[in-house]
Parts: C-alpha cells; sequence; structure tokens
C-alpha cells in the first residue's frame, strides 16, 4: 500500500547529473492510478519531482509549504473538496498554474473551474498527450521568478 503522501523522482538516468536546470516541481492529487502514472511518464521526460498526495488537507499543507512549485494538478474526481482547494489556491498562491481533471460530463464544473483559478482543465478521457503538453507549458519557469 502506498504512503498518502510522497515525491516522486524522475527516472530519468542523467538527471542527477543535471544542475544548471530547473526541475520542475509539480504537485498532483488523486486517487487515480491511471493518472498518477500518466503523470510520472510526462515527469521522467522533462525531469521533475512531483509531490503525490491522495488528501486535500494534505495538499494544501504541499501548497503553503513547498514554495519551489511550478504547477497543482487536481483530479477532481478524488472527493468533493477540488473546487474549494482550487479557489484556496487561487487566494494563497496566485503564482502557481492549476490544472483541474474532471469527469466528461462536467461541463459546467470545468467552467467553474476556470472561474475559479484553474490554468487549464482536462476531462478524464482528454488525450494524454493534451494533458503532457499542458504540464510542460505550465511547468516552465516563468520570468519573473527568481531562483538563487
Amino acid at each position: 500500500m502506498r504512503r498518502n503522501s510522497q515525491l516522486l523522482r524522475s527516472k530519468c538516468p542523467f538527471v542527477d547529473n543535471i544542475t544548471s536546470m530547473k526541475r520542475p516541481v509539480i504537485l498532483l492529487l488523486t486517487n487515480d492510478n491511471g493518472l498518477e502514472d500518466l503523470v510520472a511518464r510526462v515527469l521522467s521526460e522533462i525531469a521533475g519531482l512531483s509531490h503525490l498526495t491522495r488528501d486535500a488537507g494534505e495538499a494544501l499543507e504541499i501548497i503553503c509549504g513547498v514554495h519551489n512549485l511550478d504547477l497543482a494538478v487536481i483530479d477532481f474526481e478524488h472527493g468533493p473538496h477540488g473546487m474549494t482547494l482550487l479557489s484556496t489556491i487561487s487566494t494563497l498562491r496566485q503564482d502557481l498554474p492549476v490544472i483541474a481533471i474532471i469527469r466528461d460530463d462536467e461541463q459546467q464544473i470545468e467552467e467553474l473551474a476556470y472561474a475559479n483559478g484553474a490554468a487549464a482543465c482536462f476531462s478524464k478521457r482528454a488525450v494524454a498527450t493534451q494533458l503532457a503538453n499542458a504540464i510542460r507549458d505550465l511547468s516552465k519557469p516563468r520570468p519573473e521568478q527568481v531562483f538563487v
């Protein structure tokens, strides 16, 4: 059985030798093993790290405590706390883009997600490449970020 929260490392063999490039750090909130695997594959391609959690409260703790997060991916099928978490993230971390993952038949939820600050919104049946491209694009360092 998996722990509630994990830090997933890229399986890219040369990733530890990369010192001059910042690795994207992503928060993933999901109970869906397929979505977890998809994000892990994308992270292995871009040499990224991910905080994985299955608990909305723990996701909020990570968002407040891990200041180098580049992106959050929230699976709204995770439970009833998705929209509240999205709204809270938008309030506390306006600099953090969020991708919302919803069920296919939830057009109203998609509209609410965008209204509450989602940078992108995909249905569960979204083509994996769409989600992968969004993760790559949104996790790129933004010009206003300063690295010490």
